[in-house]
């Protein structure tokens, strides 16, 4: 079954003069810097993959049975009001377990800016949530909070809450596979998971949108791979000699960006509403399969470049995947520079830019704007590569980088080694990568 629809439009007129995403991305055109409360999708992502909901029960509605539990077991009653000042009237509340953190959720609904970041996350995470459950070292007044907090969870499943999950398929397996991996790691420590939990998101949110803006004009070739993106750690200098710094880092991410919006916007018109959503190399696979969906491209092309008064002439070809390569520079097209919507993709890209790339671009004078890892977000990646194993081989760890996106050259690597053994957790058996072994640091 062709995964297209089947109504694809055989006219300008019938052209939605709108460019509509739903999917694969979180921002819209109209959203500007500012627009994500990562505290908020922090509380998305606890719910999809713990499978766990609040209903309607509010963080007071909890405060009060709390209230009433610690009440019924103490004789005095002056206790209560340092417990509340404590847990919640600061924020240690949500560092007791990470299921609390789904209060942080509850201000946004529907198609809201965090809820879309949060979907994002979900559709890296498919089918995967959390089945075990590690044991948490809680002192007596947390390990009362986190008891009376499973029997509100109870309460308020009775209300038939559900858990919605993705609706579409990977855009990038391998990083979903990653994604899941590493998220299971910090799943089995709850304390680490909630010390780092807002930087995991933000560093798998920066190469999910870097590795999808490098891929996705490679939708003939099929399933995307890590790409090559170079990065420096922030203590270094950027010189004109870093070449691969500056050929496969942040130049040619910040040109992709600019593809993001017209080729996901055009592939969520080519969807069939009723089955779940596909990333545009599953859709050139399924017109090979279906070779009678090549004329409705063709078709669609034409009536699109009608509606959209393009100047930009189609020819016939006996290539079965021309009219989505067509319509695809359609979309582009519409956003050139002169075009009345370039201005749209120019600020869709700066949002791009300013909410999801900030902590990894930093400009270094006459060198430019560069990528860069900071010491934390080193130490958190170092950790999630080394994952179960209790060290990996300096070469090794490298690789692992590379599988997640994160590539060094040869300078950064070596002060890679001379940092780590700053810190302490570095084994050298030799001054060969191969004898040099880095440790976790948990």
């Amino acid at each position: 079954m062709t995964l297209l629809r089947p109504d694809l439009p055989k006219t300008a007129e019938e052209v939605n003069s709108k460019n509509t995403l739903n999917s694969y991305f979180p921002i819209r055109t109209k959203d500007r810097p500012g627009v994500f409360d990562w505290d908020s999708v922090l509380g998305h992502v606890v719910k999809t993959s713990y499978r766990k909901d609040l209903g309607k029960g509010g963080i007071e509605e909890f405060k009060q049975r709390c209230q009433n539990a610690f009440l019924a077991k103490l004789d005095e009653d002056d206790f209560w009001p340092i417990v509340e000042q404590m847990y919640f009237e600061a924020d240690d509340l949500f560092k007791i377990a990470p299921e609390l953190l789904l209060f942080k959720a509850q201000k946004t609904t529907g198609s809201t800016p965090n809820a879309r970041l949060g979907s994002m996350f979900s559709s890296l995470l498919q089918s995967f949530f959390f089945t075990d459950k590690p044991s948490i070292q809680l002192n007596f007044i947390e390990d009362e909070i986190y008891s009376e907090f499973n029997k509100y969870l109870i309460s308020a499943k009775s209300k038939n809450t559900i858990v919605k999950t993705a609706n579409e398929s990977p855009y990038l397996p391998f990083l979903a596979q990653y994604f899941q991996q590493d998220l299971s790691f910090l799943g089995k420590r709850p304390k680490y998971l909630l010390s780092v939990f807002k930087d995991f998101l933000r560093l798998y949110g920066f190469l999910y949108t870097s590795q999808l803006a490098i891929n996705i004009k490679g939708w003939r070739s099929g399933e995307p791979k890590a790409k090559p993106m170079y990065f420096i750690l922030d203590n270094e200098k950027a010189s004109d000699e870093r070449i691969m710094v500056h050929e496969f880092g942040y130049k040619p991410m910040k040109k992709a960006l600019w593809n993001l919006f017209p080729y996901l916007s055009m592939n969520d018109g080519l969807q069939d509403p009723k089955a779940t959503t596909q990333p545009i190399w599953e859709v050139a696979k399924s017109v090979l399969e279906y070779p009678e969906t090549s004329q409705w491209l063709n078709t669609y092309a034409q009536a699109f470049k009608e509606q959209r008064e393009l100047k930009f002439e189609l020819t016939e070809s006996d290539d079965p995947l021309y009219g989505l390569e067509s319509l695809l520079d359609l979309s582009k097209k519409q956003f050139s520079r002169g075009e009345s919507r370039h201005e749209i993709n120019g600020h869709y890209v700066r949002t791009i830019e300013a909410e999801l790339c900030d902590h990894f671009i930093q400009s270094r004078g006459r060198a430019g704007r560069v990528l860069v890892f900071n010491q934390d977000y080193l130490v958190l990646l170092t950790n999630l590569a080394i994952g179960d194993l209790d060290r990996l081989r300096f070469n090794e760890l490298l690789k692992a980088f590379e599988s997640r996106g994160v590539f060094f050259d040869k300078q950064s690597q070596q002060v890679l080694i001379e940092f780590y053994e700053r810190i302490g957790n570095v084994e050298r058996m030799s001054d060969s990568g191969d004898a040099v072994y880095v440790n976790k640091t948990i």
